[in-house]
């Protein structure tokens, strides 16, 4: 019989956190002598896998170490296609990345001994120790490359619709070229990396014509640069995407970057620290619980990022999924 706690950890993930986080970790559940497994993950969707198979043998919190890539195949593996994950299986995280925008957005008390107790409460069942949270459903059509970059696994542009749970936020248009970028610097940045990536970005950037199809029945059509559906306040290794948003309110909060200067949009580089771009007449912040987005122009497709993982292409759909997952934190 299996453990009923499960740590699923991205050895790699920031800069070899793994390594820094983890022994602290260990001393805690042992003083506290909370049986636990650990896996660890051997590639891209790997973590997704094991949460999937632990979710099926009965583990009852599954838990990621890593960034939040970790946590978005480690949710991805226990929604499976169902709206909700299976009745007394909780989720984790250990923030080990280089972003840990989740874990920011939460205020999670990323203290070993706080985290502990908490799995330890989320197992006992304390109500004060986990948290109903929303996630989110996007389809798209898949692409072999995204935003510049060849995608692992196979992908292909045979036009099959494909469909990806996310738990922070999902992007098109800019941030998906700013994840890429961010994939090939090198670590040591830390989460200035995702700056750089986008001041670089923006040296080259081109707005593009969208149609938008909103749940409540308009249509909005012109050129953008950027629409971000956020769950949580923070994306980008710390930057203030939505400074409104909830991870438990049921509605996605929508940013949209509209036609925007150079200069503009190299001032967001720095004011999305703080969240003062919403006050820019080019932004826009819109609650809603479903939005379809497709390319209007000819310049190609739109592509798809989220939670930072490079997935496809136009037309996206993006739908609320309401108290998908209960989280331990």
């Amino acid at each position: 019989m299996r453990a009923p706690l499960l740590f699923v950890a991205h050895a790699g993930a920031g800069r070899g956190a793994f390594g820094r986080v983890w022994p602290p970790i260990a001393d805690a559940l042992i003083r506290i002598g909370l049986e636990h497994e650990v896996a660890l993950t051997e590639g891209p969707g790997h973590a997704a896998e094991l949460a999937r198979q632990a979710a099926g043998d009965g583990v009852r919190l599954i838990v990621g170490v890593g960034g939040d890539g970790t946590l978005h195949e480690v949710a991805n593996g226990v929604l499976g296609m169902s709206d909700r994950a299976p009745d007394g299986v909780a989720i984790g995280l250990v923030p080990a990345g280089r972003g840990s925008d989740y874990a920011r957005g939460l205020g999670l008390d990323t203290r070993p001994e706080a985290l502990v107790t908490r799995f330890a409460g989320t197992l006992d069942g304390d109500p004060a120790a986990a948290r109903r949270v929303d996630a989110g459903e996007v389809s798209f059509r898949p692409s072999a490359v995204v935003a510049g970059r060849p995608l692992a696994g196979g992908a292909t542009d045979d036009g099959e619709r494909a469909v990806r749970r996310f738990v922070n936020e999902a992007g098109i248009g800019f941030s998906p070229f700013v994840a890429q970028r961010t994939a090939r610097f090198p670590a040591r940045l830390g989460a200035w990396l995702y700056t750089v990536a986008g001041i670089i970005t923006i040296v080259d950037w081109r707005h593009r014509a969208l149609g938008l199809a909103w749940e409540e029945g308009e249509r909005q059509e012109g050129p953008f640069a950027s629409v971000e559906v956020a769950l949580g306040r923070y994306a980008g290794g710390g930057m203030l995407v939505a400074p409104g948003a909830q991870l438990d309110d049921r509605l996605f909060d929508v940013v949209t970057i509209g036609p925007a200067s150079r200069t503009q949009l190299l001032s967001f580089s720095w004011r999305l620290r703080s969240g003062t771009h919403v006050s820019s007449p080019v932004v826009s912040v819109r609650r809603t619980a479903s939005l379809t987005a497709e390319a209007l122009d000819d310049r190609g497709p739109i592509f798809l990022q989220a939670d930072g993982e490079l997935l496809g292409r136009d037309p996206v759909t993006f739908r609320i999924l309401p108290e998908a997952l209960t989280f331990a934190g």
